[in-house]
């Protein structure tokens, strides 16, 4: 079950993510804090071997796991971020929280197909979900594209089917 447990510090990361992943105790109270992001970063740059800065990124939703990522993604020196969501309101939100207007842009699911290749694909969706592959634009990826699930085995099998139909360079969850 789900306990409340009041918290008197949380990390910029949770602040960042709007949730807290993780829960440390410190001096007699309760630490608050966010991994999605580093545990990512950290995952591809350390565990992959992969070189995040300057990617062309598309980030596919903009809920809690989205929020969580995101800023750690743009820490890491990722290139421009595009995200995209069913519901294009929440890409908005995302991106004005993330607050690079320059960097950071919204666009609608809609016009995937006329956003050219991407150099990293995050999905952060619960679309794929199981063994049919996503309906994604096979133009979104090109040889060089790295595509991450943030979900792993069964649950994305359906992302990363698409991301070998499209020729990425790498598929991982």
């Amino acid at each position: 079950g789900i306990t409340r447990v009041n918290l008197e510090l949380i990390s910029w990361r949770a602040r960042n993510a709007g949730a807290v992943n993780t829960l440390l105790r410190r001096d007699g109270g309760w630490f608050g804090d966010n991994t999605d992001g580093i545990g990512l970063v950290r995952d591809l740059t350390e565990r992959n071997a992969l070189d995040l800065r300057g990617r062309r990124t598309l980030l596919l939703g903009a809920g809690g796991a989205a929020h969580g990522v995101a800023p750690a993604l743009l820490e890491a020196g990722i290139g421009d971020l595009f995200i995209v969501n069913r519901h294009p309101e929440k890409a908005d939100a995302l991106a004005d929280a993330l607050g690079q207007p320059g960097r950071v842009h919204s666009r609608y699911w809609n016009d995937l197909a006329t956003q050219g290749a991407f150099d990293f694909i995050i999905n952060a969706t619960s679309a794929g979900r199981g063994h049919e592959p996503m309906d994604l634009p096979f133009g979104i990826a090109a040889g060089r594209t790295l595509a991450v699930d943030l979900s792993y085995g069964e649950a994305a099998i359906g992302f990363l089917a698409w991301a070998r139909s499209a020729n990425c360079a790498q598929a991982i969850d």
